[in-house]
């Protein structure tokens, strides 16, 4: 069978009405692995009912081993279609032993404009990649934290001085 057959047979499977066949679907992704259907597992995540499957969907996301998948990651957070969902993706980040480090301005415009259980989830992803930031970027990041030191939301200003001080004291490279 063909592999975008046989990706069809799982997406239908993971689209069932059946909660057992959902669940057991989602733990045979876990065993056999396939990056291309991230998206649906995405799709799965924000749509389903089932709190149970949501977090067999998250526990899957958290342990993803493909590097590739931090791509597809970061644009379902960056996507308002998954804005219900951006809390539980933003913990996958920090959670999973992908490499999130490249996108620190991701992380740093949710810090700025979402309320502080999302910036709060993004600065712990800041945090847990800071030992493999780029240092251009990680400069980037201070900048635009210190132009909105005056604005930020009062909630806010202690984690955000917390922040630019993790970013200011690590040695970069």
């Amino acid at each position: 069978m063909g592999e975008s057959k046989k990706n069809k047979l799982i997406i239908d499977k993971l689209l069932s009405n059946n909660t057992k066949e959902v669940l057991f679907t989602i733990n045979k992704l876990r065993n056999t692995g396939n990056k291309d259907l991230i998206p649906h597992l995405i799709d799965l995540l924000a749509t389903h009912k089932s709190d149970e499957i949501k977090q067999s969907v998250v526990n899957l996301l958290y342990d993803l081993k493909y590097q590739t998948a931090a791509d597809k990651i970061i644009s379902a957070i960056e996507s308002d279609k998954y804005l219900n969902i951006r809390t539980e993706l933003l913990t996958v980040c920090w959670q999973s032993s992908l490499d999130f480090s490249k996108y620190i301005d991701v992380f740093t415009q949710i810090f700025i404009s979402a309320d502080f259980k999302e910036a709060f989830e993004a600065f712990t992803v800041i945090e847990s990649v800071e030992e493999k930031l780029d240092a251009k970027l990680a400069e980037e990041s201070i900048i635009a934290l210190k132009n909105i030191v005056s604005n930020i939301d009062e909630s806010k200003k202690e984690l955000l001085s917390e922040l630019i001080h993790v970013l200011e004291s690590k040695e970069l490279y």
